[in-house]
């Protein structure tokens, strides 16, 4: 985490968003010595208000979260193993095919 005054975010701002947004790094802005905002990247952003929704949403109990996602599968269509393990397999195929997609160059 780095502190810096309004003015000297003023004079370097390109390079504060670069460290914030590449370097991921949390820049506090001071004025008179006291901190006033900050900047940070749309990775720590968005992880801080991924945090305050999920906050908002206790986990239920595991019985519970097994039986609602039964009953979800059920409502979908899944209703024996064979059908939710060709589910498991597709989806675990689509995510290896976006991660490929991430890595390769453009």
């Amino acid at each position: 985490m780095s502190t810096v005054s309004v003015a000297e975010a003023n004079r370097q701002l390109s390079q504060l968003i670069n460290r914030a947004a590449y370097g991921r790094d949390i820049v506090v802005i001071t004025s008179r010595g006291q901190a006033k905002a900050v900047l940070l990247g749309m990775d720590a952003f968005d992880q801080l208000v991924g945090m305050e929704a999920y906050s908002e949403h206790p986990l239920p109990p595991i019985n519970e979260f097994r039986q609602r996602f039964q009953e979800a599968l059920t409502e979908a269509g899944y209703v024996n193993r064979d059908d939710i393990l060709a589910l498991t397999e597709s989806v675990r195929q689509e995510r290896a095919q976006e991660v490929g997609s991430l890595s390769s160059p453009q």
